[in-house]
């Protein structure tokens, strides 16, 4: 089986996923869509006509992102009508494992080249719509873990990460961004956004600098005398993120060198309870797939659904904090569910090219008790 490689990829800034407040309350999660895939297009010079398929993760797959998104928004953006699409979710693993399975396809000989992609309107498509849990799928368990917040709590008392050390990460997430964007990293993976009213967007929404003296007043969102605030989690937010991905034919074609390889992925499943630990199965899945040690990766990218979650993971894995989300994470960007696997990714892949990174893995925690892995090689 040949190579498969991430050639480019690119985001849209992150918005608040707040009906009123929100950048993006006026645009549409396809219309955010075919910006992004649009941008894509235009700066690596793709030929639509060859591409193979389009993967595109999406949680809410209701309202304006139901009825496969991923083909409407091949429609709505002029592409090839020969051009198919699928829809996936794998909750907020769902943009990661469409490239898994773009990569898979490519490796296969399925498919030469691909784009995947990955959005959540969380302002339009709100999570907690169109919900219907059987009942019977909490009997054995001691709480509703449907519930991410109570999850996030049960590995702060599990592991015992108290609050402060919860608000450290959340101002140091926030400090990485503002250093990255200082640095002009995000230049390398982020691309305008044009609203309705012609207003152009170009830095994320959400992060803020803030102090540790800041943080302490905030109240406890999930319970009473806990230690997860809205502050050391990650916010409700919108977003849109595309990938070309192609074999080595498809990089000789072309006059783009790709950021990285594709090496290898790996999911899990776990106590729902705990789902914030599945990087940690999921990764050492991974290395013992590579036959690699934790030591010989360079650059770890772990979605930061909340800092307890990453921090119990960076314990247990034992993670040095200088690789780990060089550029801050959703606790400072926020996380859009559907875009944020290929979020990390891109981040990944591009923090790869600027540190000449060898080695890189993104993962994610997924509710209901899941984790994804995946490898990167430059």
């Amino acid at each position: 089986m040949g190579k498969v490689y991430l050639i480019d990829g690119c985001r849209s800034p992150i918005g608040r996923g707040h009906p009123e407040k929100g950048i993006y309350r006026d645009l549409r999660a396809d219309e955010l869509s075919v910006q992004v895939l649009q941008a894509l297009i235009n700066r690596t010079g793709l030929n639509p006509e060859q591409i193979g398929d389009f993967y595109l993760g999406c949680v809410g797959q209701h309202l304006e992102q139901g009825k496969n998104l991923a083909r409407l928004i091949i429609l709505l953006a002029g592409l090839p009508e020969t051009t198919p699409g699928a829809t996936v979710n794998r909750l907020c693993g769902s943009s990661l494992t469409a490239l898994q399975m773009a990569a898979d396809s490519i490796r296969a000989g399925t498919n030469s080249q691909m784009v995947v992609g990955g959005v959540e309107h969380l302002g339009h498509v709100p999570m907690t719509a169109a919900l219907g849990y059987h009942p019977d799928i909490f009997k054995s368990y001691d709480f509703q873990w449907t519930n991410m917040g109570l999850t996030a709590e049960k590995l702060s008392e599990d592991f015992d990460i108290n609050r402060t050390e919860q608000d450290v990460f959340a101002v140091e997430s926030n400090r990485r961004h503002f250093d990255a964007r200082e640095a002009g990293f995000l230049g390398r993976e982020m691309v305008p956004v044009t609203l309705p009213d012609g207003k152009v967007i170009t830095e994320d929404q959400e992060p803020r600098l803030s102090t540790l003296e800041s943080l302490v007043g905030l109240r406890t969102v999930f319970k009473e005398n806990g230690t997860v605030t809205a502050a050391n989690s990650s916010g409700i937010s919108d977003g849109a993120c595309m990938a070309w991905v192609g074999d080595q034919a498809t990089v000789e074609q072309s006059s783009k060198e790709p950021l990285v390889e594709i090496m290898a992925t790996a999911n899990v499943g776990l106590n729902p309870e705990t789902m914030g630990l599945g990087p940690v199965f999921a990764i050492r899945k991974l290395l013992d797939m590579a036959g690699l040690s934790l030591d010989e990766i360079d650059l770890f990218e772990i979605n930061e659904a909340f800092a307890v979650q990453v921090l119990a993971c960076q314990q247990k894995l034992g993670i040095d904090e200088a690789k780990l989300n060089i550029h801050g994470g959703a606790v400072a960007l926020g996380h859009p569910l559907g875009m944020s696997g290929l979020r990390i990714a891109v981040t990944l892949a591009h923090s790869m090219n600027a540190q000449n990174a060898h080695y890189g893995i993104a993962s994610l925690c997924v509710g209901h008790g899941q984790g994804v892995a995946m490898l990167l090689k430059r």
